[in-house]
């Protein structure tokens, strides 16, 4: 048996490390809590360690997590990956502070650098132009227009020039 015999961890008998490690979804917390079980049944560090396809040094820090902060300590912690711009209480307001902005809007669709603007203002933050993109869709506000409506345009004047031509085109078919 190579290595040093596993001492006793303090607080190892209360949980059931093999239930968990079956029930959890994150696969790293499994692998956790799997090296745990084997450290209960008797195995060395390096036994364990070997086991659950880790170095000896990540073992032994889940080992000093788990003597510090329990079975806590063994479980992810926030703070993987990079933080979003704006915070996910804050998205309600965003979406209708970016409709607001559209509404008051005189003619035309808002643009991606009005957002960013908006964004600036509001909650100082300072994103790419893809980032405000992509926040706009996480919040549901993504539009694909073919035109956008012109401030002088007449909506009376258009409907009757459309009937109008339809009667024309209409005589024009029927000549042939």
């Amino acid at each position: 048996m190579r290595g040093r015999k596993a001492e006793k961890i303090q607080g190892i008998e209360e949980h059931d490390f093999e239930k968990l490690s079956r029930t959890i979804g994150s696969s790293r917390e499994r692998r956790r809590y799997s090296a745990f079980a084997h450290i209960r049944e008797g195995k060395s560090f390096v036994e364990t360690a070997a086991a659950v396809r880790v170095r000896l040094r990540s073992l032994m820090r889940w080992i000093k997590q788990f003597k510090t902060d329990g079975i806590e300590g063994l479980k992810d912690q926030s703070g993987r990956g990079a933080k979003p711009f704006l915070a996910t209480e804050h998205r309600a307001a965003f979406k209708q502070a970016v409709l607001e902005l559209q509404q008051n809007r005189t003619g035309g669709r808002i643009r991606g650098k009005d957002v960013l603007e908006l964004m600036k203002k509001k909650y100082g933050v300072e994103p790419c132009l893809n980032t405000v993109y992509n926040l706009l869709k996480k919040v549901d506000l993504v539009w694909i227009t073919g035109r956008s409506i012109h401030p002088k345009a007449d909506p009376e004047a258009q409907e009757a020039f459309k009937k109008n031509s339809e009667k024309k085109q209409l005589n024009s078919c029927q000549k042939e």
